[in-house]
């Protein structure tokens, strides 16, 4: 007696992890970075001139009292030399910026949907997204930033390479 057996493949589950990680993405790259570089773009022209100014009152403060080293003389002097960069790229960096958060989104939502070249797509997008502020700004005056995002990027690169296997 000859027996026909028929398997029905169930979809795979996603983790419960990988879930949570995809929802903490969605926040950083279309929350904070899509949603803050069309916000900084649409709000430079005001608020170039005020903080322009308090970070001049500050350098003259740090002035008349003979300051010219530390840290918080390093973090003003960089803030000025961040926002002119800022000025004269504007575009550039909001372009790139907005460009690389919705690559970094379609990655994550790959990831969502089980496709492992998410991964791929993800930590293209995020990699090159660290090297906007240092190449269109300035290395020295972005570096702490880019390190502070970089341990960000690295810690979700290896939380995302870590559930590779339950993706196809």
């Amino acid at each position: 007696m000859e027996e026909n057996v028929t398997t029905i493949e169930l979809p795979k589950k996603r983790p419960t992890f990988l879930t949570v990680l995809c929802i903490l993405s969605l926040i950083g790259s279309g929350g904070l970075g899509l949603i803050y570089s069309a916000y900084q773009y649409v709000t430079f022209d005001t608020t170039y001139t005020t903080e322009m100014e308090k970070m001049e009152t500050a350098m003259d403060q740090f002035n008349d009292a003979d300051i010219d080293s530390g840290f918080l003389y390093n973090s003003v002097q960089n803030n000025i030399i961040r926002l002119k960069a800022t000025a004269e790229n504007l575009d550039l960096i909001t372009g790139a910026n907005c460009l690389f958060a919705i690559i970094s989104l379609i990655g994550v939502f790959m990831m969502f949907k089980l496709k492992k070249n998410g991964f791929y797509v993800y930590t293209f997008a995020n990699l090159f997204w660290l090297l906007v502020p240092l190449a269109l700004i300035d290395f020295d005056a972005m570096l702490t930033n880019t390190m502070i995002g970089a341990g960000f990027t690295v810690l979700f690169v290896i939380l995302y390479a870590v559930n590779l296997k339950h993706m196809e």
